[in-house]
């Protein structure tokens, strides 16, 4: 008689059992998973997600024993954005005629060329296999459009190694339309250490000293915005590279704010003004642009009496406190 009597007690506990209980059960197990999967995260230290090129969210594995590859070429517009002076004259970029370097400022139309990027590692740790290298070309000036030549793969050693540095080379045949063009090497590499350093411009013209000598250069608005421009000038050229001193252990390798001391005493933007002696016109020389206006700025430089030899003057666009791109125009005598 208890047993009847506790009977309906019983029956509600257990239909009460098999109608929750396993959602109970599932949310213990989601529980238990999330701890592991936190403690895992903690492990290899994977606080913030990325994007990789498909423009799906990934995970950064951040972890010392877990060595990233850093692709690089000589990017201007990195080097500006840490506040060294750069050249438009690319070192990292090339054009070669039946395996012979020629000058950018002297391609004939519609002729077979050889463009070559140098492709570096910034990772004494991590090799890339198959870093990807996208070159085009553009009309010579500022943020102008750019035409797609081709693409190819390079696979890049470790920084000091074999395979180090690597040679991109990409076949090329000028336009029709006879003119100066700029050059583009962009890397791509999935697992990027430093995806800022990817980007490298060749835009170079050369004219003989005139009194005086002129350029023109085409500026684009590239902003999606109106947007007023100026002009920075400098006189720098890349000096002869320091000899190799001794091989540093990796503990004894200086920090990047270190190293970056160092550069800024020979690179630094404020190191190299216009000469004396020299004057560079540019008109426009405070332009305003809507959104992909596109007009003509002409330089007029003006060598002191008696100049004999070659001199460059770097012409660098800002786009408010964003430097938006650059040109090398050369002085020389023939």
């Amino acid at each position: 008689m208890k047993f009847l009597k506790f009977a309906p007690t019983v029956l509600a506990h257990l239909i009460k059992v098999l109608a929750f209980g396993w959602i109970l059960a599932i949310v213990d197990i989601l529980k238990r998973a999330w701890e592991a999967w936190g403690k895992l995260c903690k492990f290899i230290r994977m606080p913030h997600p990325a994007r990789d090129e498909t423009g799906k969210d990934c995970t950064i594995v951040d972890n010392p024993s877990y060595h990233r590859p850093d692709p690089c070429i000589y990017s201007q517009d990195y080097l500006l954005k840490l506040g060294l002076a750069v050249t438009w004259d690319n070192p990292d970029i090339v054009i070669l005629k039946g395996g012979v370097v020629v000058t950018e400022h002297d391609l004939l139309p519609d002729t077979d060329y050889e463009i070559g990027a140098t492709v570096w590692n910034n990772s004494y740790d991590a090799p890339a296999v198959g870093v990807k290298v996208l070159f085009s070309f553009l009309t010579f000036g500022i943020t102008t459009l750019e035409t797609t030549i081709g693409q190819t793969f390079v696979n890049l050693g470790v920084k000091g190694g074999v395979n180090h540095p690597a040679q991109a080379k990409m076949p090329w045949r000028t336009p029709p339309v006879a003119g100066h063009y700029c050059l583009k090497a962009v890397l791509s590499w999935i697992d990027d250490a430093n995806p800022a350093n990817n980007v490298g411009q060749n835009n170079v013209n050369v004219v003989a000293p005139q009194s005086p000598a002129e350029f023109q250069f085409r500026l684009r608005n590239a902003t999606g915005k109106p947007a007023a421009y100026r002009f920075e000038v400098d006189a720098y050229e890349l000096p002869a590279a320091p000899a190799c001193g001794p091989r540093l252990k990796p503990g004894k390798r200086p920090s990047f704010s270190e190293r970056m001391k160092e550069v800024r005493a020979v690179h630094g933007r404020a190191l190299y003004p216009v000469p004396a002696g020299w004057t560079v016109e540019l008109s426009p020389d405070s332009p305003t642009l809507t959104p992909d206006q596109e007009i003509d700025v002409t330089a007029k430089i003006t060598p002191p009496a008696g100049f004999t030899g070659k001199k460059t003057f770097n012409v660098n666009a800002r786009a408010g406190d964003s430097f938006v791109g650059g040109v090398s125009l050369i002085v020389a005598t023939a």
